[in-house]
This record gives structure tokens, C-alpha cells and sequence, in this order.
């Protein structure tokens, strides 16, 4: 840091903080460097640093003398010093002086009470039965009434639909990979593929097991989010207060604040030439609730990962006919009443659809269509991060890219701040589960795994990461794309808290093993056909690193 002096140019110095090693004495890095303008300073600061280190060593073995020392050299260093400095350094210990361990209580604001919320608050719970050096005084900030985020299913036919679950959703996932690591889930034979009432009543047994709910403040919705010049974060929320519907404005300061409100909020539909003049239903898929409304139409739906394909699937058993749009086809193929198009490219004056594909020259129109339904995903969106956020992150509408971001988790100029869940195309529960682990390492006084790198180093990390464009390398719009890199992403994350082990190995292994049987499964449906990957049943074999399949459609039972 640099203080200027008058008519003595400046003096660079150092805010020295001793670092735990685990054996309950503090010690001071190994390196530093003073440069001081005169030699009254130099003299000072050098003998400080003599004594600084001669305190922090490992050679006192009593955390009573360090403190008594310490307050010796404070002494000493403010007749030398200039108070200014010395004002600004500090001797870290865990003492009180009275040879007692001090416990240091740190504040955690968690925005969100879905899966990432809950996951995360369970981290520091779990975190204060283990570690009684550090303390969390956690609180999560939920919006609704309720936990479960996306899971929570409310009928919304009598009003304008804003959320994304419908009514006959059931999971792409089975069961028995979307646990938890610490409550399993199925192995049962019963169903692995599951509604969205059971998932939502699997998150509040995860909330009841581990006592989540008692820091759980519902109501409340986040409106600003504040970076300090201490770097701690001021958040400020409303809640409705009574029957009378008065709101109440909160505002407090934390440690730390993890931002846990999912990405399924800001619809994301392509602008296409002509779309404005379409004739018939314009609507996103965070609209949609159920096929009634489609009977006997002819419905576009564009977009073909796993919201289109379960959608266009529902709405054909009803529909005249349905158009599914995918940006990977390249010509027409239909199946029964659903017809597989190349990506939609624009609507004519006769409201005449225009398909494509940059692979092919042949050109489709559909001249036929009743309704449009976007299942083109959604945006990342932080409303609470502003210009008066004294933060800087950029989250672009059609970009899809939250930077700058280091390892996809913390805010890289200002780790205290930290994001559970940007990652997409993986599975969520455990990944948000290991993402908070990491974030929770970061905040010990002692840090057993891998401590995160300087702040040129992370910030260099998230620029090249937000230029990738992925892992794949693919486009800005897939950087938070994991996909089939979610397993390396999980255990670089659980080397960093340092739970990376054989059983930290047999888990991510066994995901691994049974999302690629059942991603096989699925993406062997032909659109409209039959829903037969999600009649299969699991059972987990962490042991083995596999899976047993109790049940297929086919009657067939066997071990990989």
C-alpha cells in the first residue's frame, strides 16, 4: 500500500498476517519487502520485521507468550513507526491472550433457497460442527414462502406464468444420480425417474435432516448487493410484513455472500426477421404449463435440448401436428405427427415459417403454424448487481457468459463474493454440493486444500475462461457449458477444499458412469416417440464405480 508523505516521497509497506500451519502457531510468509523513503524508516521497519518473525516462529511453543509479545512489539513499533503505518499492521493469532483459543465468527449471506442455496448452507453448517476456530452465522434469503427454487411447483393456469416447472414435468436425471453425496437418494426399484413433487419433497428432507430451515429467511427478495471498500458485501432486502402487505426494508453487512439464484429466470428468445408479424401464440417454455391449451393445432417448438424435446413430446399427443426446431438438423425428418426441422431462420409477410440449415442449401417453410413455443433457454440475470454494486460483472442478454468468474465460482477480483450453480448441461445437486465445499474452504483460517491463487493470476484465469468459449471451445454462448467436463470440474474443485479422496472418487466415477447410460438412453428417443428412457431404474454401485439396472422396458437385467 502507499501513503504519501510530505516533501518525503512515499512509503511502501506491507499488512502482515500470519499464517496457521495447522500446529496452532502462526506464521509469517516468507517474504517481504520493505522500501522506505528515509532511514529512520528503514531502521523502524526492519527491526519490526526481525521481531514480527522471531514472534510468529515456530520456536515459541506458547500462544500466551506470542500475544505478550506481540504487545511488546506494538509498544516498541509505535515509538518507531509513524502511526499512520503502524495503524495500518496487524499480528494475527488465535489467542486471547490468556493461552485460550479465540473463535472468529464470520457472516454469510446466501441469496436463493433452491438446491445451490440449501447445499451451500449446509457447507458452513457442516463447517461449524467440524471447525471450532471458525464460526458461520449463515442466512439464507429466499424470495418465496417456501424452499425448493425452480421445484416448486405452483399452478398458475388463472395467472401470468413465471416460473419454469409445468405440470407433468419428470426429470431427465435418475434419481440416484441427482442426490446429494451426503443424503442418497433411490436404489430402491422403484421409479429412478422422478416428478417434480418428488424431487421438491426430497430438498425438504435434505432441509429437515441437516436443520437448514431454522437460517432460512423467507419473503425476501434481494434488491441490492453492495461491495464495501473493506470488501465485505452489504445486502439489502424487502420483506411483506404482516396481512397488511407493509414492506419492510433489511439492510446488513457479510463476510461473505454466495449467490445462489439459479438461472431460470430471464427467458432468452432469439430475435428472428419477422417474428413481430406472426399471426398466431407467441410464448417461452417458462410459460408453458401443460398441452390442453395446443389440442388439434399445429405448434412450432424451437429448440431441441432436453425442455424442447419433452415438450414437443406432451404436445404431439394432443396437436395436429408439431414442429420441432433443431439448429444440429439439417433437413426435414418427420416421425408420426412431429416433424424435425433445421433451425428457424424467419417469419414472412403471410406468416410463412423459413427453416434452415448453414450445412444445406434446401430451404423449408411451414406456412401452417398456430402457436410458437420458445424452448430456447434462458439468460443469467443478477438484478441486484448494478453500477452501484461496486462490482464489476458482466452477464450480457444472448452471450450467456457471467465474467469474470474464476473456476466458474468466485467473482475473481473479489472472491468473498461467489456464484453456485452457473454451470449448465451437468448434474446439479452434487455439483452445487462440491462447488460450496470449495467456496467454504476459502474462508478457514486454516485452509487444508488448495488455497486460490493470487488476484492477477485469477483474473487472468477468467479472462482466458470467458474467451474460451467452453470447454469445448465451441462459442461465448457455451462457456458455462461442462457437459462431459463436469467430472474433472468437480474433482479440481474438490482438491481445492481438500476432500478429494477414494470415496470423493468413487462418487464422482459412479455419477459419471450412470449419466452416460442415461444419456445414452435418452438421446436415442426420436422426437414424439415413446418416453421409454425414463422407465429404467438404477442402482448405485460406488464400490465398483458402475451401476446395476434393476429395470428397462425390455424386461432386461444386467450389470455394467
Amino acid at each position: 500500500k502507499q501513503r504519501k508523505r510530505k516533501n518525503r516521497g512515499f512509503v511502501i509497506y506491507l499488512e502482515l498476517e500470519a499464517i496457521n500451519r495447522g500446529d496452532g502457531i502462526p506464521h509469517l510468509p516468507p517474504f517481504f519487502f520493505f522500501t522506505m523513503s528515509s532511514s529512520r524508516a528503514f531502521v523502524s521497519s526492519t527491526i519490526l520485521f526481525v521481531l514480527l518473525y522471531a514472534t510468529c516462529s515456530s520456536a515459541f511453543q506458547s500462544k500466551a507468550t506470542i500475544f505478550r509479545l506481540s504487545r511488546t512489539i506494538s509498544k516498541a513499533a509505535a515509538a518507531a513507526v509513524p502511526s499512520r503505518i503502524l495503524a495500518s499492521m496487524s499480528i494475527s493469532t488465535n489467542s486471547n491472550g490468556n493461552g485460550e483459543e479465540c473463535i472468529q465468527t464470520k457472516k454469510v449471506g446466501i441469496i436463493g433457497g433452491g438446491a445451490a442455496g440449501l447445499a451451500t448452507a449446509r457447507a458452513f453448517l457442516r463447517e461449524n460442527e467440524l471447525n471450532q476456530n471458525t464460526q458461520y452465522d449463515v442466512t439464507v434469503l429466499e424470495s418465496r414462502d417456501s424452499i425448493g427454487g425452480i421445484w416448486k411447483y405452483e399452478d398458475q393456469t388463472k395467472t401470468e406464468k413465471n416460473r419454469p416447472m409445468y405440470r407433468n414435468l419428470r426429470t431427465n436425471l435418475p434419481k440416484e444420480l441427482m442426490a446429494y453425496r451426503e443424503l442418497p437418494w433411490g436404489s430402491d426399484g422403484e421409479a429412478s425417474y422422478v416428478t417434480h413433487k418428488d424431487v421438491l419433497e426430497y430438498l425438504e428432507a435434505y432441509a429437515n435432516k441437516f436443520d437448514l430451515l431454522k437460517c432460512i429467511s423467507f419473503g425476501s427478495s434481494v434488491k441490492q448487493l453492495t461491495v464495501l471498500d473493506d470488501d465485505q458485501i452489504s445486502l439489502e432486502w424487502t420483506t411483506n410484513a404482516g396481512e397488511d402487505g407493509n414492506v419492510e426494508t433489511h439492510k446488513e453487512t457479510f463476510d461473505n455472500v454466495c449467490v445462489c439464484n439459479g438461472h431460470y429466470a430471464r427467458p432468452a428468445i432469439p430475435k428472428l426477421e419477422g417474428l413481430d408479424t406472426f399471426h398466431g401464440d407467441i410464448i417461452h417454455a417458462i410459460e408453458y404449463d401443460n398441452a390442453q391449451p395446443y389440442a388439434g393445432k399445429t405448434v412450432l417448438c424451437v429448440g431441441a435440448k432436453p425442455s424442447g424435446l419433452d415438450i414437443s413430446r406432451e404436445i404431439g399427443l394432443v396437436a395436429k401436428h408439431v414442429y420441432l426446431s433443431d439448429s444440429a438438423c439439417d433437413k426435414k425428418q418427420t416421425f408420426g405427427n412431429v416433424s424435425l426441422m433445421p433451425r428457424m431462420q424467419s417469419v414472412d409477410v403471410n406468416g410463412g415459417v423459413h427453416f434452415s440449415s448453414p450445412r444445406s442449401a434446401e430451404e423449408h417453410v411451414a406456412d401452417d403454424i398456430d402457436a410458437i413455443v420458445f424452448c430456447s433457454g434462458y439468460d443469467y440475470d443478477f438484478p441486484f448487481i448494478n453500477e452501484g454494486s461496486n462490482l464489476e460483472l458482466e452477464f450480457t442478454p444472448g452471450e450467456r457468459r457471467v465474467q469474470p468468474l474464476y473456476e466458474q465460482t468466485w467473482h475473481a477480483r473479489c472472491p468473498s463474493v461467489s456464484f453456485i450453480g452457473i454451470p449448465h448441461s451437468i448434474v446439479p445437486f452434487p455439483l452445487c454440493e462440491i462447488q460450496a465445499a470449495a467456496i467454504v474452504s476459502q474462508t478457514r483460517q486454516q485452509i487444508n486444500g488448495i488455497p486460490l491463487p493470487c488476484l492477477s493470476d485469477r483474473l487472468a484465469a477468467a479472462s482466458e475462461d470467458a474467451a474460451s468459449g467452453g470447454p469445448n471451445g465451441a462459442r461465448v454462448q457455451e462457456t458455462h457449458n461442462l457437459a462431459s467436463h463436469q467430472w474433472d470440474f468437480c474433482r479440481k474443485l474438490a482438491k481445492i477444499s481438500g476432500d478429494y479422496d477414494d470415496e470423493m472418487e468413487k462418487f464422482i466415477a459412479t455419477n459419471k458412469a450412470i449419466y452416460d447410460r442415461s444419456g445414452k438412453e435418452r438421446k436415442s428417443m426420436i422426437p414424439g416417440g415413446e418416453d421409454v428412457y425414463r422407465e429404467t431404474r438404477f442402482r448405485r454401485d460406488d464400490e465398483n464405480q458402475s451401476y446395476e439396472i434393476l429395470y428397462s422396458k425390455t424386461g432386461t437385467k444386467f450389470t455394467v
